[in-house]
């Protein structure tokens, strides 16, 4: 499950093959990302972005990662088999782009190097999209940013009553 997840972050294409044909793909992917949350709050509390630990923020950080990656799943598979007529099942997909998190853990080291996880993700998501649903680099890159667009904005639109809620109760 790891190696997969090493070997997807330096584009080896052959993982997604495995992964299409890997009826445990999925539940693997779900750990997988579970997993880099719950790593990136131990680098947190590392690195002092957290003060001491809270299971609370751990888990909130875990489930946090697991909905985006959801979200952004779903949301990727929509656009490139509903608007760019790709093939591929949604559970495939998300599979696929499970293996692709883990240079989000550069998180934990700050700003630049952030950023720089984040494209990285975003390539490797572009690579498992297009492997997935058989598009060009073209429109895999197009449902890729359509599906991290939609993502951001659902986690604005959900994440907004709880952080007013959380405010009235301080």
């Amino acid at each position: 499950m790891f190696t997969r997840a090493g070997r997807a972050a330096i584009f080896d294409r052959k993982v997604y093959t495995e992964a299409f044909f890997d009826n445990d793909a999925m539940a693997d992917s779900a750990i997988i990302v579970g997993l880099v949350g719950a790593a990136t709050y131990v680098g947190f509390l590392i690195t002092g972005v957290f003060a001491g630990f809270e299971l609370t923020n751990l888990l909130e950080l875990v489930l946090y990662s697991v909905v985006s990656w959801l979200i952004l799943g779903f949301a990727t598979w929509f656009a490139a088999s509903r608007l760019f007529k790709g093939s591929g099942r949604p559970q495939t997909l998300l599979a696929m782009q499970g293996l692709a998190v883990l240079p989000l853990l550069l998180e934990i080291f700050g700003s630049p190097l952030s950023w720089v996880g984040l494209v990285w993700y975003l390539v490797i998501l572009v690579v498992a999209t297009k492997e997935g649903s058989d598009l060009p680099y073209k429109q895999a890159s197009a449902s890729v940013l359509i599906g991290f667009a939609a993502a951001f904005i659902l986690r604005l639109l959900l994440g907004a009553p709880f952080a007013l809620l959380s405010g009235a109760l301080i």
